[in-house]
């Protein structure tokens, strides 16, 4: 059973990967130090929250980078702001969960990404199975190596695909080709994961 101590600097360690802004590192430093302190006092009530503060801040943290992810617009194309929030254990199994919306004249891509959360096991079955993906309906393709599933209803493209068993890409293209929503697809940094 891993120590509180082995915990904290694992963690400390984390920090220094996700981290950019110092001051959000010593809020998560302070907490890490707060615990250890609680910890060695023998007050587990106190240390366990402390860890627990410290984990959202650095899952505050990775959500807010992970917008990074989302490519720029393509030639022509405008987009809004990309937006991430932290879903909590209640709400899509917990996990970050992200997305940013591009437009054109009367056509739009969406790109929806979720992250860590347990709910990806049931779209990795599916992905493991190919013959459930074309009994559904759905066509197979490729997506920079990945495996990926999409569907064509006139000009609204859905293209799904999920990349190191932790995130998954879904993109709905409205009034648009599937050779735009594949380039915003293809155009995702998905090595910054």
């Amino acid at each position: 059973m891993m120590s509180i101590k082995t915990l904290a600097v694992g963690t400390v360690l984390i920090i220094a990967t996700l981290t950019s802004d110092k001051v959000g590192a010593d809020e998560i430093k302070e907490a890490i130090d707060s615990a250890l302190n609680h910890y060695q006092k023998g007050e587990y009530k106190d240390a366990i929250s402390q860890l627990q503060y410290a984990t959202s801040l650095l899952q505050q943290q990775k959500a807010d980078n992970i917008v990074n992810i989302f490519p720029e617009p393509l030639s022509g194309w405008q987009a809004d702001q990309a937006e991430s929030q932290i879903a909590g254990a209640m709400m899509m199994g917990g996990g970050i969960s992200a997305n940013r919306r591009y437009t054109k004249d009367n056509q739009s891509v969406e790109i929806e990404l979720m992250v860590d959360s347990p709910m990806l096991q049931t779209m990795l079955a599916m992905f493991n199975n190919p013959a459930m993906i074309t009994m559904s309906g759905k066509r197979l393709t490729k997506i920079n190596g990945n495996n990926a599933m999409y569907e064509q209803n006139g000009n609204n493209i859905e293209l799904i695909f999920v990349v190191n068993n932790n995130a998954l890409f879904t993109l709905r293209g409205r009034n648009t080709s599937k050779q735009e929503v594949e380039a915003y697809a293809k155009a995702i940094k998905t090595d910054q994961l």
